[in-house]
């Protein structure tokens, strides 16, 4: 099963079926919120099963039960994501996008990923763990991004996501005693594109960018220490 790789939030008066519009995004900084949420569930290795982008879809229409997977077909061309249909009041839809509605839609986001994606106990504490992360942390939250190890040394990039909708990245080298050697604040990017690997050697350090072509024109990014 494949790491969770996006939760986004939408809404919509209309029911979620095939012929009818699709739902519409709205902005609220409860995405930001969320996004950090889902940092830290990358970082611990929590799925979905077999897509990896979860769509939350608030909704006035009627949904049994509550919550459930929308009616609309799977997108044979964008197979990765779902939709979840969530029944929220009038009073609240009216709201989304005109009010700050952060705690209110991340308790919505939590009890989806509670009620519909948890497997064992276990599951449920890291999703409350990990809300409780975000939601304390808030910008100084950390999310361990990627690691590469030799015998001598570990490198580690670790994501801070800021209010101004960016990452902004940090390189840290340790020893094998795990003492610190060498940290930097790497640039910051609303794209991870440019953080795709990373060869490390005893003095120098290369990020390289992803692979695709999107990103060739893209430089590495190279520290002695």
């Amino acid at each position: 099963m494949k790491i969770i790789s996006d939760i986004r939030l939408y809404k919509s008066n209309v029911e979620n079926i095939d012929g009818n519009s699709l739902p519409s995004g709205f902005d609220d900084n409860a995405s930001i919120a969320v996004h950090r949420v889902l940092m830290k569930l990358q970082e611990n290795g929590f799925s979905l099963g077999n897509y990896t982008h979860l769509y939350l879809n608030l909704t006035t229409c009627a949904v049994d039960g509550g919550i459930k997977p929308s009616k609309r077909s799977v997108d044979s061309y964008h197979p990765w994501y779902r939709y979840y249909d969530v029944q929220i009041s009038e009073e609240l839809f009216e709201k989304l996008g005109k009010t700050q509605m952060t705690s209110e839609i991340l308790d919505i986001v939590k009890k989806v990923l509670i009620e519909c994606f948890c497997q064992t106990s276990v599951d449920k504490q890291l999703i409350i763990d990990c809300f409780e992360i975000a939601v304390s942390q808030g910008e100084l939250m950390t999310m361990k991004f990627k690691e590469t190890r030799t015998k001598n040394r570990t490198a580690l990039i670790y994501l801070r996501y800021g209010d101004d909708l960016l990452y902004h990245p940090v390189l840290k080298i340790y020893d094998s005693n795990n003492s610190l050697l060498f940290e930097s604040e790497l640039p910051e990017t609303s794209d991870l594109g440019n953080l795709g690997s990373i060869q490390l050697s005893s003095r120098k350090i290369t990020i390289k960018p992803r692979t695709a072509s999107y990103y060739k024109s893209l430089q590495p990014i190279t520290y002695s220490y």
